[in-house]
């Protein structure tokens, strides 16, 4: 069975294998490589993932979850068509319509993933990951940093000595790396980031920004028409990577709003956006040890970074060389693929090396002074992996006969606002304080496995406790997380296609006022009519006069955006001979 390598990103997701020397894209059931990290319920109870939910974020945004990747592991629950879920459970369903496209590619059963994090996931971010994987039936045993797979693709595509920041930018997180590669090895010295900082944060800047500049809308807007300006400030960003300039329109009740943008004025929005970058880079090149003398160049990966701001933004701040010459939402991925190549010892890479390194600190709780509830690090951050670490602790009253350790991971000195990971409780000799001790050995791997040992140095008595970071369901709740999801219908094969098409048809109607909408919703209406018929030659030249025609729509929405304006008479209708094929109930 085939290992394949997952970037599960917050705004999209990628699929890679080692093939034949290097690390190969899955395309998706669409033919395409990114697969948006979307889910929706439709209205028949059914599961939708990737490009058609996307769609409906705008026309069924009570029914779509998008972004929440950046709510693994937390309790955060989303309600969509009366059904409850848990971003693992979401996430879940992108990683199962990965793992079947990824089945149809090879022609093989997948039952193995390695699924690159941020590198500033905690351990139950990194957990919840895990639990994604075995709620979609993948063996997930090595979870790999996001920026560290960065470099493994840059390592293959262009073996590059020398010490490299690699600035991870995606939809939802911030992560910066800073790492040494010389030959066959590639060093990871140091992680930082921002589990909150994405490309979504430019997205809402460029809103809030229209909303400042046309006051009053903000007030008169439903979800969903703000979904679709939400989406049309997006589109000013991408835009804008191209642009010298575009222009933000959006009509509501036969007002037309109105702003130009161009990347001198979106920099000014990022401004906040910007001072946080310099920040994480500070705290990265000081958990190194480096200065920014000492880095040869930057790195850019991840979606967010094809903004013209962001590579400018880095060279006046750094004054090294910005490197981009691997796709950047393509570079996760590619290394994922990589380090699944290493994972099933391919004869072509099995020789390369991957260092990581510990993203928080490990350690107990403990007292010093007369102060409780100190955290003691025992392995520190930015340790390399493997790691094993031994300290010793005293009892703090006269005849004490237990201690009690809590084990934590964080930075905080105050031990009980980092994340509890687990306790251990130690029988120690009554002897007046000071004099019984405990020796603590944490042993960490890098698959995430936390080996605690505690040892009465006085008995010789050892206590152990084996917390598997990033640990899976146990048997029962898996089982039930498995029914629960199994009882969700997801889209038959080969309906792929019919969902999108409904879906940008639903998304149009939402965006397009008045006749226009009409026209929409007729077109909707007879491509329903033509599902239920059931004629497969006659859905596929329906799909593709409809595919034809919203494109069209699509084409008129980014004049407006791009130049400001656009001629009616450029839209252009169906001509007759689409008309009368939809009209026509007798064709066969």
């Amino acid at each position: 069975m085939a290992i394949i390598g997952i970037d599960l990103g917050t705004t999209n997701s990628l699929a890679t294998v080692w093939r034949e020397g290097n690390s190969v894209m899955i395309p998706n059931s669409l033919g395409a490589y990114l697969t948006p990290s979307v889910v929706s319920v439709g209205e028949d109870g059914g599961i939708v993932t990737g490009e058609s939910a996307k769609q409906r974020l705008i026309s069924h945004p009570e029914m779509t979850a998008s972004l929440f990747k950046q709510h693994m592991g937390s309790p955060k629950i989303y309600t969509l068509g009366g059904m409850r879920f848990r971003p693992e459970d979401l996430s879940a369903m992108i990683l199962r319509a990965l793992k079947s496209d990824a089945e149809a590619y090879l022609g093989e059963a997948v039952s193995e993933a390695i699924i690159s994090v941020p590198a500033y996931f905690n351990d139950t971010q990194r957990s919840a990951t895990k639990m994604a994987g075995q709620l979609a039936g993948l063996h997930v045993e090595r979870i790999l940093n996001e920026p560290s797979s960065a470099a493994l693709a840059y390592r293959q595509h262009d073996v590059r000595d020398g010490t490299s920041l690699i600035f991870d930018f995606g939809g939802g997180t911030l992560d910066i790396s800073i790492l040494e590669a010389f030959d066959n090895i590639v060093d990871i010295l140091a992680v930082s980031g921002d589990n909150h900082l994405g490309g979504s944060d430019v997205d809402e800047a460029i809103l809030e920004m229209f909303l400042q500049e046309n006051p009053g809308l903000g007030g008169l807007l439903s979800p969903g028409q703000r979904g679709v300006l939400l989406k049309t400030a997006e589109a000013c960003k991408i835009g804008l990577s191209d642009k010298a300039l575009v222009y933000m329109h959006y009509r509501h009740e036969g007002i037309d709003y109105t702003m130009t943008i161009d990347n001198e004025k979106l920099t000014q929005i990022c401004a906040p956006i910007l001072l946080k970058f310099k920040d994480v880079i500070r705290r990265a090149l000081q958990n190194a040890e480096h200065t920014m003398l000492m880095i040869d160049h930057v790195i850019l990966v991840g979606g967010s970074c094809r903004m013209p701001l962001v590579s400018e933004y880095l060279r006046q701040l750094t004054g090294k060389p910005v490197l981009c010459d691997i796709d950047p939402d393509m570079a996760v991925a590619q290394g994922v693929g990589v380090a699944a190549g290493i994972k099933g010892r391919a004869e072509d890479i099995r020789d390369m090396v991957l260092t990581d390194i510990c993203p928080f600190s490990l350690g107990v709780s403990a007292r010093r002074g007369e102060k409780d509830d100190v955290f003691s690090s025992i392995i520190p951050r930015n340790t390399a992996l493997p790691a094993s670490r031994m300290m010793q602790y005293y009892t703090v009253s006269d005849n004490q006969t237990t201690v009690r350790f809590k084990i934590y991971q964080g930075e905080s000195l105050e031990a009980s606002k980092n994340l509890l990971l687990g306790e251990c409780e130690v029988i120690v000799p009554p002897l007046p304080k000071g004099e019984a001790s405990v020796s603590v050995r944490f042993t960490y791997d890098i698959n995430g496995i936390l080996d605690c040992d505690f040892m009465s140095d006085q008995s010789g008595e050892t206590f152990r406790k084996l917390i598997i970071s990033n640990q899976s369901l146990a048997g029962q709740e898996l089982e039930a997380r498995l029914r629960n999801l199994s009882k969700l219908k997801a889209s038959p094969p080969g309906d792929e296609e019919n969902k999108l098409i409904v879906a940008h048809g639903e998304r149009l109607y939402e965006e397009f006022p008045g006749e226009m909408q009409e026209r929409i919703a007729y077109l909707l209406l007879r491509f329903e009519t033509e599902l239920k018929k059931a004629n497969p030659a006659r859905i596929a030249k329906t799909r593709a006069v409809l595919q034809d025609y919203f494109a069209r729509l699509d084409a008129y929405v980014e004049n407006l955006l791009f130049f400001g304006r656009a001629d009616e008479d450029t839209l252009g209708y169906m001509d007759d001979e689409a008309w009368g094929y939809l009209d026509d109930d007798t064709q066969e």
